[in-house]
């Protein structure tokens, strides 16, 4: 291993250390370079530093005490209900969910007079790009195995690749049909209820019973390989959606709005099934609407999207999710402009 990676891995371990006994700990690497890794590890958003009076203290960020978590079998892990206090102590403008790492997504605008110039609706390709990497990013979270080149063929040229079954064929075009309808209505839709099923019933075509369309589940959900348990009762999950549209409204920067759909229409799973589907295409939303490069999770890993979704189930807690959203729309950035 290298030296940044095992003085991360005993900060892990140690939660906060001062850094004299980081010295001790780490003789063997000059003083220099131990100071250089260290700052390394901050830029990255691994550790903190701490000052008090002085000393100066280090600790892993708290990401990695949620993954020390995750790594338990999910049944040694305690149950979870749904919080009521998750939703209602988010205060639009006041609570992040984003946090510092806004920055980051500030300076890829920073030669840009505002943040909302670009005119992607006559740029073909741009568009082109976004319906390929996003059906083919979100439909590969959930296990489809059309590869992207095969979904390159179906999005461009509508020809269903060998050996796949109708239903993988069907979520891709389903994708494909959902992003391109924010894109053209992006001025008309609204954070409103209709536009969130509008945006799922797309996304279910052929996939779902009729039944659970067009409105909030009235029946309970599991969550497959998690402690969570979510709202079992109709009009309590209607009254929290509500709540839910009234900050997102609410939220003035549209990176945050993104990321808070991100985060609880998952956690509320307010339809029957194609929740997480309905937020990361829905998650595009509020930057299209303001001429924002889009997020399309294009270079995510599963086990990643699956801990970052275990952590708002059961920990209620944002950060690996902001991690995601943030290092995957820099990454991707110049893809849409």
């Amino acid at each position: 291993m290298k030296n940044k990676d095992l003085i991360l891995q005993f900060l892990i371990d140690q939660w906060e250390t001062q850094y004299s006994i980081l010295k001790q700990k780490f003789s063997h690497i000059n003083e220099t370079t131990l100071v250089r890794n260290l700052k390394k590890l901050e830029e990255l958003w691994e550790i903190s530093k701490r000052i008090d009076k002085r000393n100066t203290y280090y600790s892993a960020i708290w990401k990695w005490a949620i993954q020390k978590y995750l790594s338990q079998p999910f049944f040694e892990r305690p149950e979870r209900s749904y919080n009521f206090d998750f939703l209602k102590n988010y205060i639009p403008n006041t609570t992040s969910f984003l946090w510092d790492a806004y920055q980051k997504i500030q300076a890829l605008y920073q030669d840009q007079d505002t943040l909302s110039t670009y005119d992607y609706l006559s740029n073909i390709r741009w568009i082109e790009n976004l319906l390929i990497d996003l059906s083919y990013a979100s439909s590969n979270l959930e296990w489809n195995t059309y590869s992207y080149l095969d979904t390159e063929i179906l999005v461009k040229y509508n020809e269903t690749a060998e050996g796949k079954t109708a239903q993988e064929t069907q979520m891709i075009i389903n994708h494909k049909n959902a992003i391109r309808f924010i894109i053209e209505h992006r001025n008309e839709i609204m954070f409103v209820t209709k536009d969130f099923f509008e945006t799922h019933i797309l996304l279910w075509k052929w996939l779902l019973l009729v039944d659970y369309l067009w409105c909030i589940r009235d029946k309970e959900v599991k969550i497959g390989g998690s402690t969570y348990t979510p709202l079992d009762n109709h009009f309590k999950l209607k009254e929290e959606f509500d709540l839910f549209l009234a900050k997102l409204n609410d939220i003035t920067n549209p990176f945050e709005q993104s990321l808070f759909i991100l985060v609880f229409i998952p956690y509320f799973q307010i339809f029957m099934d194609i929740n997480k589907r309905t937020s990361r295409i829905s998650a595009n939303i509020p930057l299209i609407k303001k001429w924002l490069a889009p997020i399309s999770l294009l270079q995510v890993k599963e086990r990643d999207y699956i801990n970052a979704v275990l952590a708002i189930y059961e920990l209620n807690d944002p950060t690996l999710m902001r991690d995601i959203f943030v290092e995957n729309y820099i990454l991707n950035f110049k893809r849409y402009i």
